[in-house]
């Protein structure tokens, strides 16, 4: 399993040996997390269902078409959050979408910031791509903060862009070059 480290958690490459997990990561942030996230099939709150989610991950990740990463304390196997960077493009573009979410009692602790500052390292660094483009909606003022203390520049409003618990929402697209 391949691991990122930063001073207070460890990320986890997407593997099925986590679908325990991060099973009942989905299960504890269902309702929490509902106005953020797409309407989900049964199988995603299920350990056999998630365990199908991670493999066709892990796949993804060993074709360097994504790589989701899963947060958990140091010293801890509850997963907390995850960072994914996907739609991964080489050659002349260089770029990836990210997302990211952190359970909501592990909110407002800077560990949002901390995972995706470790994640851009690991996509400027080790992937070598130019540009990380980032979505998120004007009311999301969590994650509109971690943009701003991560440099992202807003380049403006994406109409009705991405579908969120049934609706289709506007969304800032933000984006960080490696410069």
């Amino acid at each position: 399993m391949y691991y990122l480290f930063t001073e207070r958690l460890v990320l986890k490459l997407s593997n099925s040996k986590l679908a325990k997990e991060v099973c009942q990561f989905n299960i504890n942030n269902k309702k929490a997390l509902a106005d953020t996230e797409p309407v989900r099939p049964d199988e995603y709150y299920t350990v056999k269902g998630i365990k199908a989610y991670l493999k066709e991950e892990d796949k993804a990740s060993r074709k360097c078409e994504e790589f989701r990463f899963w947060i958990t304390e140091k010293g801890s196997d509850e997963v907390i959050g995850t960072v994914s960077i996907s739609s991964i493009l080489f050659g002349s573009v260089k770029s990836c979408y990210m997302s990211y979410k952190v359970s909501y009692d592990k909110q407002g602790l800077g560990y949002a910031t901390e995972a995706v500052a470790e994640v851009i390292n690991f996509a400027f660094t080790v992937l070598q791509l130019h540009r990380i483009e980032c979505y998120v909606m004007p009311r999301n003022k969590k994650s509109l903060r971690v943009m701003e203390k991560l440099n992202f520049e807003n380049e403006g409003i994406s109409k009705r862009c991405l579908e969120v618990n049934g609706v289709w929402e506007d969304h800032f697209r933000f984006s960080l070059l490696n410069e």
